[in-house]
């Protein structure tokens, strides 16, 4: 059934990810991916490219699916590197049709609180120790209290789900937002000025050592700072802005792809749609379609 709304999903699946920062993806009640995985962190990338792990955090998704199908809760969990994640069943007529994976993350009071190892055994052998241990001090911390309302808040976000589906219609910009929320988020932060020369200058090819330069910080100083605050390299923020922008003219717009491209500052369209499908896992004139069904 949720395959019909594929195109609401992503949008609600985006929201998502900018609201908590965390991985995420939604399945079908069969558990077969329904999205593309989104926000998936470099850490749980090393897993998923090695063969022998890749089939760990496959058993840990089929088992932590199962436990959660049969309960229809939300159910949160251990995976086998560590991990925390979080299952969230998606109900209509009070039966199951798909379920949000949702998480990546390290708890902050992980001392305080046991969750249940859903899979114990963890015995990779063929990857890079310094590669796993650099890029698991980039994953992102939350407090137990403040995961549990995530899962309130992305359970009551299903039943929207379920309640659209049954009306029939989907409520889009709800709330119009003229606050750029890059402003809000990192207004104190010492790389507040930035983002915002990023955001006013998204056409323009954008040097680090420019920006770096503006928040008074030397290039290795500006890059550490700006991946731990926004969870991005500063090449990979630049063209998931870039990106982010190109959607909103592919939705709203009939400009071309080659007017879309130079719009964001990507001068060859064929690079344009090569960095289009990696952050979205489909080319600009499928996502255009989507909109326009």
């Amino acid at each position: 059934m949720l395959h019909k709304y594929k195109k609401e999903l992503l949008k609600i699946q985006e929201e998502i990810v900018d609201m908590t920062k965390m991985a995420v993806v939604i399945v079908d009640d069969e558990g077969n991916y329904l999205t593309e995985k989104s926000n998936y962190s470099e850490f749980c990338k090393i897993f998923r490219k090695n063969k022998e792990l890749s089939s760990f955090c496959e058993k840990c998704d089929v088992k932590a699916l199962s436990k959660a199908f049969l309960s229809l809760k939300p159910y949160i969990y251990r995976c086998h590197a560590g991990l925390v994640d979080m299952i969230i069943p998606i109900i209509y007529q009070s039966e199951l049709i798909g379920a949000f994976l949702v998480g990546q993350i390290l708890l902050e009071d992980e001392e305080t609180f046991e969750l249940e190892d859903i899979l114990v055994e963890n015995v990779g052998k063929e990857f890079n120790i310094k590669k796993i241990v650099e890029n698991y001090g980039f994953l992102k911390k939350v407090k137990y209290n403040e995961l549990q309302s995530i899962a309130s808040i992305l359970h009551y976000t299903s039943v929207y789900i379920s309640d659209c589906i049954k009306s029939k219609k989907w409520y889009n910009h709800i709330i119009e937002n003229n606050i750029k929320e890059e402003r809000v988020e990192y207004s104190h932060s010492q790389i507040s000025s930035a983002v915002t020369y990023i955001n006013e200058n998204i056409r323009e090819n954008i040097h680090l050592e420019d920006v770096a330069a503006l928040c008074n910080l030397s290039i290795s100083q500006f890059s550490r700072v700006f991946k731990r605050e926004t969870g991005k390299t500063f090449k990979e923020y630049i063209l998931i802005k870039k990106i982010e922008k190109a959607k909103h003219f592919l939705e709203i717009t009939s400009k071309s792809l080659s007017e879309i491209s130079n719009e964001i500052g990507i001068e060859d369209s064929s690079y344009f749609t090569k960095v289009f499908k990696k952050y979205e896992r489909i080319c600009p004139k499928e996502y255009r379609d989507l909109f326009q069904k």
